[in-house]
């Protein structure tokens, strides 16, 4: 499966910027899904942060981008299937599958790890790319992830594009152009003295060369050095990103907001529309237990931010990061290669 080096980073700043959107996923009641949706599914591996996901453990995710799409869950046998029988004049993302999953570090440490394939049209042919996200970098062993598999529909056949063995190996050697991808997206722990919450700058770019993209924060001043779940349940708490580059593709902002469910948020339509501007804050939070949202300065209600932020968390790159450094000791260097 090859993942180009400037598609995987663009990947990782794009779910850097754009994650703070909330959520409009379905529990997958059902397995057959069409139209544009995204949906949620049970992982028999378990989840990154248990206590975000709830007792059904449904945090493995398909999507679905346009009406045209269709894709069939077969929880039994292991097996996605996609279909779509539109041809596409340019090559256009048309649907993806996130599984989760852990493995151990080279340190002996057991470490949440996402497993994202994309699956896009250009004419009537299926291509996909597939990139893996850890909160610390290396390779990992003792790969725990639910061994899918997935075809795509091509005419009166089916293809298998993903198999259980390439999906592990993913997660536990990244390929050549992936690590090279990895050597350019840069994490910084911000976190200074004894501080807790977790706070991330990311950047582009090799080491001293790399050039700040995003500012990521998780607050919860109430739940001083308590996990995700727990302080959330404080009903005191936010979670901030903040854009520190102008320069990020809108078309890539669009999709991560369909992806958590913003797209239609009145208050978010100047996002949608142009995309971030330098210096621009994005936040999900909530105060005395009554969740809110903030961008451009404004500040709505929005009862929906708690499980905005839970599947945020969750499902993106900068969400696992922050997740896991929110329950790790604070560090006194920079964490790089990230993924």
């Amino acid at each position: 499966m090859k993942t180009t080096f400037s598609a995987h980073a663009l990947r990782i700043a794009s779910l850097v910027l754009a994650g703070a959107c909330a959520t409009a996923a379905m529990t997958a009641n059902a397995a057959d899904f069409t139209g544009r949706g995204v949906f949620n599914f049970k992982s028999d591996s378990g989840c990154p942060f248990a206590a975000l996901a709830g007792p059904a453990n449904e945090c493995n995710r398909l999507a679905l981008d346009d009406a045209d799409t269709r894709a069939a869950l077969d929880s039994a046998a292991h097996t996605i299937r996609f279909a779509n029988p539109r041809s596409y004049a340019d090559k256009a993302i048309v649907g993806d599958v996130l599984l989760q999953g852990s493995g151990r570090s080279s340190g002996g440490q057991r470490v949440p790890l996402t497993f994202h394939a994309l699956l896009s049209r250009s004419g009537n042919e299926w291509s996909v790319s597939s990139h893996a996200h850890s909160p610390i970098g290396g390779e990992f062993s003792d790969i725990r992830i639910d061994p899918y598999q997935v075809v795509v529909i091509e005419g009166s056949s089916e293809r298998v594009v993903l198999t259980p063995t390439q999906i592990s190996e993913t997660l536990s050697k990244p390929s050549l152009a992936a690590r090279f991808a990895n050597e350019v997206v840069q994490v910084r722990d911000n976190r200074t003295g004894v501080a807790k919450d977790a706070d991330i700058t990311v950047g582009l770019g090799l080491r001293k060369a790399s050039k700040s993209v995003a500012r990521a924060q998780f607050r919860a001043p109430s739940a001083k050095g308590r996990e995700l779940a727990e302080a959330m349940r404080q009903g005191n708490w936010s979670l901030e990103l903040q854009a520190l580059s102008g320069q990020i593709p809108r078309q890539v902002v669009q999709r991560d907001l369909f992806l958590y469910g913003l797209e239609s948020h009145p208050q978010l339509q100047p996002l949608l529309q142009n995309g971030f501007r330098k210096n621009e804050k994005l936040v999900l939070g909530a105060a005395n237990g009554k969740g809110y949202l903030r961008y451009d300065g404004r500040q709505h209600e929005f009862a929906e931010a708690d499980a905005s932020a839970r599947a945020f968390l969750q499902d993106s790159f900068i969400g696992l990061v922050l997740g896991w450094q929110q329950q790790q000791a604070p560090l006194s260097r920079a964490v790089a290669d990230a993924r």
